[in-house]
């Protein structure tokens, strides 16, 4: 990535507010699917679900780099 300090601080400010917001749909998109009477809205509620867990799990996996390029470049400035 190499990028700044404060750049890379930002990204994963921003990057944690994008999981809190995936997270929030996985939760609504679940009440849904549990409220849903009919075997087809079930479905794509179960889809949607799937997708926003993938956006999650990238997200996470993404915040997971930043941090360690954080921790990376704050050894090198010791």
């Amino acid at each position: 990535m190499s990028k700044k300090p404060k750049e890379l601080a930002e990204m994963g400010e921003i990057i944690a507010i994008a999981i809190a917001r995936e997270q929030a749909s996985i939760k609504y998109y679940k009440e849904a699917f549990v409220k849903a009477k009919k075997e087809d809205y079930r479905r794509i509620f179960l889809h949607l679900i799937e997708q926003e867990e993938e956006h999650e799990d990238k997200l996470k996996a993404l915040l997971h780099e930043i941090k360690s390029e954080i921790e990376l470049n704050l050894r090198k400035s010791k």
